[in-house]
């Protein structure tokens, strides 16, 4: 696992096709602060899953101390942040929007590929209101906001279908051995609304989701995944975790593992009670 200091640079993806590649380059963005429910299990099942198909997997741990530039952001091809709690959030606030979040926003406009955790997915938003009313700023990547609001959490077993732009891309049919939900656990005080332009990554059948009113889950935008989901989501959802593999390597179809006990767990998962 590479950690970078502030001597190494960091660097963006060029716009077009993507080209196949076998090597997995991971940019796991505050592994030590945003690290919720076991998030970091999302990185360890994408290496572990890639190492299985042969193919090389390097992550590198994108710290306080690194100095990003584009450099680095040229070589990933796929990025990650999990979830995490309010103070952890806080503590690497104003490094993410005033010295990362630029250098993030030209990968993933640029097609790169991104999953993104409840915490890390509100900071991708416009802001986030407090329940005493203050205003804490996103990046403003995409157009939706979060708002904290007055009531129990939204805390709970999950499942979601997911959007037929998902469901219909080749990078997902190629790969997918389970079909068209994915599961997961939710604990989450905000209530995420998106704009009428953005697309949902799902939509709920017994979950909270964004927010409780409007059954959708995440947002899906060009590569970039974000969802409530925990677990770590990509536990349970292997044909997901294939899907950022493939669309990340530009390869269609990567080998087939045994997924038998993991398809099982996904099964039982469905029947768990909200």
């Amino acid at each position: 696992m590479t950690n970078l200091n502030k001597s190494e640079k960091v660097a963006v993806p060029t716009k077009g096709s993507q080209k196949s590649s076998k090597k997995l380059n991971i940019g796991w963005f505050y592994p030590h602060f945003l690290n919720l429910y076991g998030d970091r299990g999302n990185v360890e099942i994408l290496k572990e899953r890639a190492l299985r198909c042969d193919i090389e997997v390097e992550v590198f741990e994108i710290s306080l101390e690194t100095t990003l530039d584009a450099s680095l952001m040229n070589k990933l091809n796929l990025v990650f942040m999990g979830g995490g709690p309010d103070l952890s959030q806080q503590k690497i606030y104003k490094d993410f929007l005033d010295k990362k979040g630029s250098f993030l926003v030209d990968f993933l406009e640029a097609n790169g590929v991104g999953l993104f955790i409840c915490g890390s997915y509100q900071l991708l938003g416009n802001y986030y209101k407090s329940a005493d009313g203050s205003i804490l700023e996103g990046l403003g990547f995409l157009d939706f906001y979060t708002e904290a609001r007055e009531g129990p959490r939204s805390i709970g077993n999950a499942v979601a279908t997911l959007h037929e732009d998902i469901l219909s891309d080749i990078y997902f049919q190629k790969n997918n051995t389970i079909g068209d939900e994915i599961v997961g656990f939710e604990n989450h005080g905000g209530r995420t609304y998106l704009s009428g332009d953005l697309t949902p990554l799902a939509t709920t059948t017994k979950a909270f989701g964004n927010n409780s009113r409007d059954t959708t889950e995440g947002v899906l935008y060009k590569n970039t995944l974000g969802t409530y989901f925990h677990g770590p989501v990509l536990a349970r959802n292997p044909h997901l975790a294939d899907f950022l593999i493939a669309k990340a390597l530009g390869i269609e179809e990567l080998a087939k593992l045994d997924d038998s006990v993991i398809v099982s767990a996904h099964a039982r998962s469905k029947e768990l009670a909200r």
